[in-house]
């Protein structure tokens, strides 16, 4: 059975480490941290495995890449809320 998390996990994953991983090792951090085959649920309700996460995150501008081709929070980035009761 696969893991569910919601992806501000991922969001707060990518905080405590800014600007450490490229996309490549985030997937492999994400995998290290909650497990391989572990899958991500938004606030609307999608859910997604953890190669599709910093997509999703990037389309939604919460992370960017930076020139060095690591992952950073966007500066503007905000969590949405009422996830409190997401349960993963």
């Amino acid at each position: 059975m696969n893991t569910i998390k919601h992806i501000h996990e991922v969001i707060f994953l990518i905080e405590n480490n800014n600007e450490q991983w490229t996309p490549e090792e985030l997937v492999e951090a994400i995998g290290d941290t909650w497990g391989t085959d572990v899958q991500f649920g938004s606030c609307s309700g999608t859910t997604f495995p953890k190669e599709n996460a910093l997509e999703f995150l990037l389309n939604r501008q919460k992370v960017v890449l930076s020139e060095e081709g690591k992952v950073a929070l966007h500066s503007s980035m905000k969590i949405c809320n009422g996830h409190e009761d997401f349960v993963g």
